[in-house]
């Protein structure tokens, strides 16, 4: 990675960016891409960097950025993002784990020795996958829920049963089954016994840990509430109010620190979901880490008092930045279609 000056940044947002210029845009990921894309353009506006992105010609261009590359049907979609990784300083990654999408860019900018303003190959593959964030959890002792393939599953009844692909992002293709029997007639249905990894589904209240690590420190952003919906036996993401699980905020601080011991490359803009337990003690248990900007990042300028990308520039490129005593305000991001 090289160590010159940051003077341009490419930010590739993979769904408005153009990752799907030959396929059809799903609305509910789309609307939280345009979201994350236009937050964080906007707050890097306001630093001194020149600022490049590519843009699906099927989406709304961005008002904040200095030059942007249109991308349609016909492109070669990774040749323009190569060239473009080779033209710049830095790259900020924002791309769904489904299918090595982000692992294939980060590559990619590692290939260029770029400076990537996020986290390493080995925390994304790892993150990428569920069963290698529970086994990577598991052995570090940090409390993490049960993840099974479908093979050493074993199917307990009186128990309800989630089950979502093993590098997916979001809630896309998760379900919840009160029987065990259920769930299985719902995996071999749909062809998903190798795709799909399977959870407890535990009682509780969903958070998320919005949060800054750099050489195995966490800075904490925000504390949310995760607002997830079922329907029909299938779970959908809504959006989060930022803050709405301020309460924890000493607990998620000491659990984010203990994930970016893991991984050293755990780096950048860090999520991490959780759920809180019923019941008075209150457990944590973390659900996954997402190595990339999530949807809170859309809320944190208004919930912190601070611009959270020049936070987050300053922890990477500052040695001893002192990081601030940032604002704790509940705002909230819903996506009413998603």
């Amino acid at each position: 990675m090289q160590n010159k000056p940051i003077k341009t940044i490419f930010v590739c947002e993979f769904i408005t960016s153009g990752g799907l210029n030959d396929s059809d845009l799903p609305s509910g990921l789309l609307a939280q891409g345009l979201g994350m894309r236009d937050a964080l353009l906007h707050d890097l506006s306001d630093l001194p960097y020149e600022v490049i992105t590519t843009v699906d010609v099927r989406v709304t261009l961005p008002t904040d950025c200095h030059t942007c590359h249109l991308v349609d049907a016909d492109d070669d979609v990774w040749g323009v993002w190569e060239e473009i990784v080779g033209s710049v300083d830095a790259v900020w990654l924002v791309a769904p784990e489904t299918g090595g999408d982000l692992s294939k860019l980060t590559a990619l900018a590692l290939a260029y020795n770029k400076c990537i303003l996020g986290c390493g190959l080995t925390a994304v593959n790892t993150c990428s996958s569920k069963l290698a964030t529970y086994a990577l959890l598991q052995q570090a002792d940090v409390n993490t829920m049960a993840t099974y393939q479908y093979d050493l599953w074993p199917r307990t009844e009186g128990v309800a049963w989630l089950a979502k692909p093993d590098d997916g992002a979001g809630c896309e293709e998760t379900v919840v089954f009160d029987s065990a029997l259920l769930l299985e007639q719902w995996l071999l249905k749909k062809n998903h016994t190798k795709t799909h990894v399977i959870q407890p589904y535990l009682q509780g209240a969903a958070g998320s840990i919005a949060c800054v690590m750099n050489k195995g420190a966490s800075y904490l952003l925000s504390c949310n509430k995760q607002l997830i919906k079922k329907e029909n036996n299938e779970l959908s993401y809504k959006g989060c109010l930022v803050n709405g699980m301020q309460q924890y905020w000493i607990e998620f601080a000491a659990l984010a620190n203990q994930v970016a011991q893991l991984l050293p490359d755990l780096r950048g803009y860090v999520g991490i979901d959780v759920i809180v337990g019923d019941g008075g003690g209150g457990e944590v248990v973390v659900v996954e880490i997402n190595p990339r900007v999530t949807t809170s990042y859309m809320a944190l300028k208004e919930a912190t008092g601070y611009n959270p990308a020049e936070l987050l520039m300053k922890t990477l490129t500052q040695q001893g930045y002192e990081w601030p005593t940032i604002q704790h305000h509940e705002v909230m991001v819903e996506f009413a279609h998603a």
